[in-house]
């Protein structure tokens, strides 16, 4: 990481970052830090060490609000090290396939040790397509029972999980199955056809969000020769002084470059010249629109992930073309409304059952997110959470995967549309050619929506904005 001489502008003091709103308190700075280094990263070596205190201290950096590491032991190390000799060539698994031989061992696990199930099943697991499934708010009702008692919790850290609707969860995580979440992404940019190796010159990994309040740190990757990372925001807030945002990005110059599609546009937009040799896209759904003017941007590959926090990640896209699953201890089907397997060809809800996490086993898991199962068993289409239809003047419906179409094909950047009690349709739209956009709309309902222009992805609002949304009865079948 190269040093920059200090800036002689003096530093503003550092503002409180909740504006006086207790229900912030949590942002006050490293207000929630408990341990200590060496227990952050316990294999810490003195360069890993000196490479983190440059992070912190370099003159340019964000303010710091928080510590975070990924307390990844020696035997932690070694089983990584094996799971990225293990899946880098490996053939990615199918969705909709047949039901693999590890399911079998977790069935009886969750028989034995996970309270949902002892209960119910006395021992003796039914037939896999026999379980019943599990959605989000089965996990809000009663977490608790779907811990395995047989697990100690004493190595366990929490992770939250907001969704995009409902209460956020607090899911107990491992460091082992979080850290197996970066040899999954190497292997991903490797795909796409990126070198990415340590350098000790550069940030590997820039986590960036784009809003008023966040967590920012400085951190290390001990998987990946205890190279930094760091999250930070884009808002003028975060920063000391004028500029230093644009220095400390520059004096970094980050391999890998992961964020959600707002806030990777927002970051295009910052005067200074990056390097990237991947971009991850994750957490929303990534428009052609985005990912060209990313690649553009940065002349690198742009890798749309799909995953969410309690399965982690599921499958990614590394050419624009459909999300292909990765390899790991995910069993994924693709179900039509009555919980029967769709055809290839076919629109569903995406299912997860996972033994990734040893603190939370999931069996069938709804994940409210839809796609087109493709006949080589990749996601295709997929829109993320429960599937709109809007009426047509005509009264007939139209899904609301026609509708991305013709939004994506004229280069909308990303966009939300609804449709009120009355049939009167309302779009917020980014980019993209407006009156063609609106015209290829009228065209499919029958109906010219009322438009407004947005500057920018997070005009949508904070979180994870929903594409559409309807106010009509039947829209959600």
């Amino acid at each position: 990481m190269s040093e920059d001489a200090m800036d002689a502008t003096p530093a503003r003091p550092l503002p409180p970052h909740h504006d006086g709103d207790p229900v912030l308190g949590e942002y006050e700075p490293f207000a929630d830090t408990a341990l200590t280094d060496a227990e952050r990263w316990p294999t810490l070596t003195g360069p890993g060490a000196a490479r983190l205190a440059a992070l912190r201290a370099h003159p340019h950096a964000p303010m710091w609000v928080h510590e975070c590491g990924d307390r990844l032991d020696a035997d932690d190390l070694a089983a990584l090290a094996h799971l990225h000799a293990e899946i880098s060539g490996t053939e990615p698994p199918s969705a909709g396939s047949a039901t693999p031989s590890w399911v079998t061992g977790l069935l009886e696990r969750a028989a034995t040790t996970v309270p949902r199930y002892r209960r119910t099943w006395r021992g003796t697991p039914p037939a896999f397509a026999d379980v019943p499934t599990i959605t989000r708010a089965d996990l809000a009702a009663d977490l608790a029972s779907f811990v395995p008692v047989d697990r100690s919790l004493a190595d366990a850290f929490t992770g939250t999980s907001t969704g995009s609707t409902g209460a956020a969860l607090v899911l107990p995580q491992h460091a082992r199955t979080v850290g197996s979440d970066l040899i999954q992404l190497r292997r991903l940019v490797a795909l796409a056809g990126a070198d990415w190796v340590p350098d000790p010159g550069r940030l590997a990994v820039l986590s960036v969000v784009s809003q008023e309040t966040a967590f920012t740190y400085a951190s290390l990757l001990s998987a990946f020769e205890q190279a930094g990372l760091a999250r930070i925001n884009l808002h003028p807030s975060a920063w000391r002084r004028p500029g230093d945002r644009e220095a400390f990005l520059a004096a970094v110059q980050p391999q890998v470059i992961t964020s959600t599609p707002s806030a990777l546009v927002d970051l295009a937009d910052v005067e200074v010249a990056l390097h990237p040799v991947a971009v991850i896209s994750g957490a929303n759904a990534l428009s052609p629109a985005a990912r060209d003017l990313l690649r553009t941007r940065w002349g690198a590959p742009v890798i749309d992930v799909y995953g969410l926090m309690e399965t982690g990640p599921v499958a990614a896209s590394v050419d624009g073309g459909p999300h292909v699953l990765l390899p790991r201890d995910h069993h994924v089907e693709v179900l039509d409304a009555h919980g029967r397997g769709v055809a290839a060809g076919h629109r569903g809800e995406i299912v997860v059952t996972s033994a990734e996490n040893p603190y939370l086993p999931l069996l069938r898991y709804r994940t409210g997110d839809h796609a087109r199962l493709t006949a080589d068993g990749a996601l295709a289409d997929l829109e993320g959470r429960t599937p709109v239809r809007f009426a047509a003047s005509d009264g007939t419906w139209v899904d609301a995967v026609g509708l991305t179409q013709v939004l994506q094909a004229h280069g909308t950047l990303a966009w939300h549309l609804h449709q009120g009690a009355d049939g009167a349709l309302g779009l917020r739209a980014v980019g993209g050619d407006e009156e063609p956009a609106l015209r290829s709309i009228e065209r499919l309902l029958g109906r010219r929506p009322r438009s407004a222009r947005l500057a920018r992805p997070a005009d949508l609002g904070p979180g994870k904005p929903r594409r559409f949304s309807s106010d009509l009865p039947g829209a959600t079948p």
